[in-house]
């Protein structure tokens, strides 16, 4: 089952404080803004953000057997995470393409799988594919609880000692308002970040807290701008089975020397022969923003696609992700975007993007 069309235990809350939805993901309505789009990335830059994260699916893993199954099923090693610990992998077909970017985190007593938005129903069943026998039990927990997410360079002060220190994916337990929780820390946007997993009926709750602490509740347009420049690709543009992890920039999530998993060879392969056919960069384009799956051309050639746009406010134009062909694929390029009647020039450039590295 997936999530339902509002954001039922928030919704209340998050129009109070006003928030405006005009989008949804993975079924659920989103806030796209809280009133000033501009405020609210500058808080997720400079202080700290609150944002709803409860598109994403969670599913719950108990049984003996959960960690070894994930392990043989993905790209990184999970086999020896310890509780507390955790990762991010990814699941990829036969053919090397990806399923879906996960983070995978022991909290002891079970496993919590967090997808991307509309995907965990894909993610369950090709589990249950891979399931002979095994001692596991999967549950999707998405519509139970809320999915909280604070961001930002102040993220930590909010949320108090107890995660001061934690590495990329570990978990911890915090106490907030008298009420026990456990956070993750995702980076989910590229920038230090937090998820929290709170039941629904606390969610509202939770969320006032957090902005009583001084978290700034900031919409999908911001969420958006940051992940855009910060080069963290999205699942249905960046990710999905049109593309294999090397080529999204994955390669942080995989574990060239952990055993099989489904895929493996196909990955294996493309890396060590240097067969991968394109790559994710960041494109800064001249004042015009053109659609997000426009064509790349460079030398009066064709030489990628875009995937994302957003108005940058760290480069001070419109800037892209896009797909570019290895061949092409370095900083500095000079391209150009067909958009209407007329090309939007651009340069290419690494990720994540700040100015002055144009």
């Amino acid at each position: 089952m997936t999530s339902s069309t509002t954001s039922a235990p928030l919704r209340e809350t998050q129009v109070n404080a006003g928030a405006e939805f005009d989008s949804s993901e993975g079924g659920l309505a989103l806030p796209a803004h809280f009133g000033d789009a501009a405020r609210e990335y500058t808080a997720a830059r400079q202080s700290s953000a609150l944002l709803d994260r409860s598109a994403f699916g969670r599913l719950r893993i108990t049984g003996a057997d959960g960690l070894d199954l994930l392990n043989r099923l993905s790209t990184n090693k999970l086999i020896d995470l310890q509780p507390g610990h955790g990762a991010g992998t990814v699941l990829t077909t036969n053919k090397g393409r990806i399923i879906d970017l996960l983070v995978v985190a022991n909290l002891g007593e079970e496993l919590l799988v967090i997808t991307s938005p509309g995907t965990q129903d894909k993610v369950v069943e090709w589990i249950d594919l891979y399931t002979f026998g095994e001692d596991i039990a999967v549950e999707d927990a998405t519509q139970s609880a809320a999915l909280l997410s604070v961001v930002g360079p102040q993220a930590a002060e909010v949320l108090g000692d107890a995660v001061a220190g934690l590495d990329l994916f570990d978990s911890t337990d915090v106490e907030l308002g008298s009420r026990p929780l456990r956070v993750i820390r995702t980076d989910a946007l590229g920038i230090a970040g937090y998820d929290l997993v709170v039941p629904a009926e606390h969610a509202a709750n939770v969320w006032l807290d957090l902005a009583d602490r001084g978290a700034v509740p900031i919409g999908e347009l911001a969420a958006e701008t940051v992940r855009v420049e910060q080069g963290v690709p999205r699942f249905g543009r960046e990710l999905g089975e049109d593309y294999n992890p090397l080529e999204a920039g994955l390669l942080p999530f995989i574990s060239f020397d952990k055993g099989c998993y489904i895929g493996q060879e196909v990955v294996v392969r493309l890396n060590t022969y240097r067969k991968v056919q394109k790559r994710l960069m960041g494109i800064v384009l001249d004042e015009e923003m053109p659609d997000h799956d426009a064509l790349v051309e460079a030398n009066g050639g064709q030489v990628g696609f875009l995937t994302s746009v957003v108005d940058s406010p760290a480069m001070g134009r419109p800037l892209a992700l896009a797909f570019v062909r290895t061949a092409h694929a370095e900083a500095g390029l000079a391209v150009e975007v067909p958009s209407g009647s007329r090309a939007v020039s651009g340069v290419t450039l690494e990720l994540p993007a700040s100015a002055g590295t144009e």
